[in-house]
Formats: structure tokens, C-alpha cells, sequence
């Protein structure tokens, strides 16, 4: 049986896309840039908060995307009240589940880590996680395993005892890298092809589907 689960964030636990759109769209606005669709959001994110900001400007100011990125666009996202992010159906039920089945539950995301833990913080603090491991100085972003490595150490449960579920690519390849039972989710920012494109194998439609998987290890 599982002892660790460790979940994404966006697109994973937390539908947080509208936020994150409307967060961009202001840091674009501020900076004289053209807004970004919804759906563009969509493909821009997974990889760190950096990388979203560089995908989103123009071709020809993404030499800017640094500059960008902390001083425009962290500071509109720090302030963000999180009113549009909300949770996936099922999925109080599921972690409630695993939890009661005496599985410890962790976050391992790209977002940075003032904005996970608000989020943890608020939204997520009736669940419990015992770790929630965000962008961080020094650490590389999934899908290099040092973060995902560096949670299970800190809960005391060995790679083969864990899994990592999550809604992207990035996330089949932090589960390969770290050496975790993978379980990839349909309710997210990422298509199935791309997920299997991936090396994605294990699929959950939704969070009723994803417990009986983990409770099933």
C-alpha cells in the first residue's frame, strides 16, 4: 500500500487558470503588452513561473522576461486574492480518503513558494499536507526530482512507497525521475495525447477514479 502521495498544484488540486489569466493579463497590461486568452494560460503554464511570463510576452520583448517576471508580474500575482481558484469536484472527498487510510499527503509545484503556501494557507488547509515544496532559490523546477526527492525525505517515505499525481508532462517526468508510481489526471491544463506523448501510462478522469487507484497500491 502507498504510505506518500504527492500532488501538483495547478490544474491538479487547484483549478487555479482563471487567477492566473486574469494575473498575467494585468502584468501585461502594466508593461504594454497585448492580454493572453484563457486557453493560451492554459498552454503557457507548467513550468514555473518564469517560463509563463517569457511564453506570455511578445517574440520580441521576451529578452525582458526576467525583469518582467519580478517586478511586474510577482507582484500583481502576490496580491492576488485567489477569489476565482477553486477546488475540483470529488476531491475533498478523495484526499479526506487517502488521508484516513494513513497516507501522507504533499504538494510538489513549480509556483513559486509564496504563492503555494498562501494558497495552502487558505484554500487548502482543511487538508493537511505535510509538505508544500513551491519554486525555491537554488532548487531546480520539475521535472528535475530534487524537489520531489527532497518532500520525501523531509516525510520519511522512500520513492517505491509514493506516488506522484499530476496534470502534465512535466509531471510524467518528475514521477520517472524520482522513481514514483505515476498517475496522470484528465481534469487539467493538459490533453491526453500530450500526457501519453509523455510516457504517461496510469489515467484518472476524475478524483472518484484517482482514490480507487491510490487506495488500490
Amino acid at each position: 500500500m502507498l504510505k506518500a502521495v504527492i500532488f501538483d498544484l495547478d490544474g491538479t488540486v487547484l483549478d487555479t487558470l482563471p487567477d492566473l489569466n486574469a494575473c498575467m493579463n494585468e502584468a501585461l497590461r502594466k508593461f504594454g503588452c497585448p492580454e493572453i486568452t484563457l486557453e493560451q494560460t492554459r498552454r503557457y503554464v507548467g513550468n514555473g513561473g518564469l517560463m509563463f511570463a517569457s511564453r506570455a510576452l511578445p517574440e520580441e520583448r521576451r529578452g525582458e522576461a526576467e525583469y518582467f517576471y519580478k517586478n511586474v508580474y510577482c507582484p500583481v500575482h502576490f496580491a492576488c486574492k485567489n477569489e476565482r481558484t477553486k477546488l475540483f469536484p470529488g476531491e475533498a472527498e478523495c484526499l479526506t480518503a487517502l488521508k484516513e487510510a494513513g497516507m501522507r499527503l504533499a504538494i510538489v509545484t513549480n509556483k513559486s513558494q509564496r504563492a503555494a503556501d498562501e494558497l495552502n494557507a487558505t484554500i487548502l488547509k482543511p487538508f493537511g499536507f505535510s509538505v508544500i515544496f513551491g519554486n525555491r532559490d537554488g532548487i531546480p523546477v520539475k521535472p528535475d526530482p530534487a524537489s520531489t526527492l527532497m518532500t520525501l525525505r523531509e516525510i520519511g517515505v522512500p520513492p517505491e512507497d509514493a506516488a506522484f499525481v499530476g496534470d502534465g508532462e512535466t509531471d510524467v517526468q518528475t514521477a520517472k525521475n524520482a522513481g514514483l508510481f505515476q498517475v496522470s489526471v484528465l481534469w487539467g491544463y493538459r490533453p491526453k495525447a500530450e500526457l501519453v506523448a509523455a510516457g504517461a501510462q496510469r489515467f484518472a478522469s476524475d478524483f472518484s477514479e484517482l482514490k480507487k487507484i491510490l487506495l488500490s497500491e
